[in-house]
């Protein structure tokens, strides 16, 4: 008998059809395990003695700093499929139909252009090769290391960094030396604290930490805080994690944002020649780029969103670089093709959006609209009322023990990457502890008692939001789904449109559906004293979230984010572990290896600068192979 997601080798086709349930029969040995019920709490509070964490199972592998500028990383082994693997021996591999000098990347998702970062632009095109951001990851994805910034100086009493930038940096296109006023103008224009139209990226991430940047002189920069967070280098400002890129004030003042929107001047080391959205992205080689010229001439972005198109185009060479499905990358390297990337994984976890539990800012006490607390969802509750917190606590519980972590990894992931109880929280990280897999097993007769118990003996409606524009998200939804509907006989329906239109109901704190996202932090390796779960609170009010705001989440992140001390931190990190197990607000599925495949004949090495993101960066690092 087939179990739900192993008919995702067909989910295209169930997909097609509108199909929910991903197979035709149920079956397989359902163990039972214990599944926690523990007694109603508030959720502004901490998880009860009874499942306070202990002192760490494992030391971690950093000792304390007394410099809190920066934030030592646990070490951890890297996924193995994440390293760059060069086949000795290509078999029949295909000839590059590109011209000499260039390599063409099929890509799932061509943005809207990155000319501006309000308009969501200085993200991509740092990865891509056109931006550059403040700080970068020579050595590893935990500290930020100086790359438009030449050194900086913490104040004693943590009030404000100041930052003292490279010389001699110029703007693509003869555009003029890259200035202080630049830098300044282009943090400001990112931040929803400084621009509250801002869409890009990190404007949520900026603004809880950052105030109003100001200009020192031609070369140095203040930065304030708001609250100081340990992050503050490795996070928004590295691409390492989530880059903001510089843009010339100089020419927002010449020529004004629309025209800015659609030509990007910045300062990395290819500079944009075409970019148009969801088709092509043509970049050229700056040949006396300050820090990297590249060894190829010219990046071709192809907008591919079908996995099955991009893996013809390797098979044909009609692309050199490919973001290839996890499922087919171990056929391509049996034959040949070699495997790049940032060296990390991404999690695929599971928000339950609409549980509104704060009702005024964290941070300035504002009173907050919680549009998307819809009480009539079984798995939200109101934080007014224990009873109904707990009945949504179950069913969210029995969600996240009805699916099969083991075979979603093996047949989404080709068991390239590994299970995961709990988002966030990796369980291949030193500090994790195994109390937190407890009850998290596959097991769906647990979980119907779990629904009884909760009021639901025949189930419910719901939905699920997939993402059509990132393959695996999506096929994460269609598999949850069909467990749902076959295992727990709810009534689902999976959603699935581009993240460009989910994004609004997320931002407004509109979305009230499951989805799948790693909301940020669910990267690995994380480190993990690092303050955690912003978006999952109101301090990223006006900028991305995952749709859920906890008071507890919250505290311990303003609390951690002003420790110094990382034993501390880890304490607190801790504790949020403990909270987000009892309420189980976002259950893991698994992590995945960001990774992209190219062809030998075209790429001779790509060894990419760590990066908590992916799954392409720092191009000029190709080595062509022709």
């Amino acid at each position: 008998m087939r179990s739900p997601v192993r008919s995702l080798k067909w989910a295209s086709v169930a997909a097609a059809c509108g199909l929910v349930a991903l197979a035709a029969a149920c079956g397989g040995e359902e163990t039972a395990t214990a599944v926690p019920t523990k007694p109603p709490q508030q959720p502004q509070q901490p998880a009860p003695a009874a499942t306070a964490a202990p002192a760490p199972t494992r030391a971690p592998a950093a000792a304390p700093t007394a410099a809190p500028a920066t934030s030592p990383t646990a070490a951890a082994a890297l996924p193995a499929a994440t390293a760059t693997a060069v086949p000795s021996a290509p078999k029949n591999l295909p000839q590059p139909k590109s011209a000499k000098g260039t390599i063409t990347i099929a890509v799932a998702d061509i943005t809207s252009h990155p000319g501006i970062n309000r308009a969501q632009g200085g993200e991509a095109s740092v990865f891509w090769g056109a931006g550059e951001t403040l700080f970068t990851t020579k050595t590893g994805p935990v500290f930020g290391e100086p790359w438009l910034a030449k050194t900086w100086r913490m104040a004693s009493d943590l009030s404000k960094v100041t930052i003292e930038i490279q010389r001699g940096v110029q703007f693509h296109k003869g555009n003029g030396e890259m200035t202080a006023a630049d830098v300044v103008w282009s943090i400001n224009d990112a931040s929803a604290r400084t621009n509250p139209q801002s869409i890009h990226a990190q404007a949520g991430d900026l603004a809880p930490v950052f105030l109003e940047w100001k200009v020192v002189d031609a070369y140095t920069v203040d930065a304030p805080f708001a609250l100081f967070d340990p992050r503050w280098q490795s996070n928004a400002l590295s691409d390492g994690w989530q880059p903001t890129g510089v843009f010339s004030k100089k020419l927002f003042d010449e020529k004004g944002a629309d025209w800015m929107r659609l030509n990007t001047i910045m300062t990395g080391p290819f500079e944009v020649q075409e970019w148009t959205q969801d088709k092509r992205a043509e970049l050229n080689a700056v040949k006396n780029h300050w820090r990297a010229p590249p060894k190829i001439d010219k990046l071709i972005y192809l907008d591919i969103p079908e996995a099955s198109v991009r893996l013809a185009m390797m098979k044909t060479g009609e692309a050199d670089v490919g973001d290839i499905s996890l499922k087919d990358i171990p056929a391509l390297l049996k034959d040949g093709y070699g495997l790049t990337g940032t060296s990390n994984g991404t999690e695929l976890d599971v928000p339950f959006a609409g549980n509104l539990w704060e009702k005024t800012h964290a941070k300035s006490g504002a009173a907050l609209t919680r549009e998307g607390l819809k009480l009539d969802k079984p798995w939200i509750g109101d934080p007014d009322d224990p009873v109904s917190m707990e009945k949504a606590r179950k069913v969210r519980w029995a969600l996240a023990t009805s699916y099969d972590r083991e075979e979603l990894n093996d047949v989404l992931a080709a068991g390239l990457g590994w299970p995961q109880s709990l988002g966030f929280f990796n369980p291949r990280m030193p500090q994790y502890q195994t109390k937190w897999d407890a009850g998290l097993g596959y097991d769906p007769a647990a979980a119907k008692k779990m629904l009884a118990d909760a009021g639901y003996p025949n189930g419910f409606k719901m939905e699920v939001f997939g993402q059509s524009n990132t393959q695996i998200r999506q096929e994460m939804a269609d598999a949850l789904g069909g467990y749902w509907s076959q295992r727990l006989g709810l009534d689902v329906t999976v959603i699935s449109y581009h993240y460009n239109n989910w994004r609004p109901l997320i931002v407004a704190r509109t979305a009230s559906a499951p989805h799948i996202n790693s909301c940020d932090d669910g990267r690995f390796p994380r480190p993990w004293d690092w303050p955690v779960g912003p978006t999952l609170t109101s301090l990223t009010r006006g900028g991305f979230s995952c749709a859920l705001e906890s008071p507890f989440v919250a505290s311990q992140w303003l609390k951690a984010s002003v420790e110094p001390d990382i034993q501390k931190r880890i304490a607190l990190i801790n504790e949020v572990v403990d909270y987000m197990y009892n309420w189980m607000l976002m259950p893991g599925t698994i992590t995945i290896p960001v990774v992209v495949v190219y062809n030998p004949n075209a790429i001779k090495e790509w060894n990419m600068r760590p990066s908590l993101s992916g799954p392409i960066n720092s191009p000029e690092l190709i080595v062509p192979a022709r």
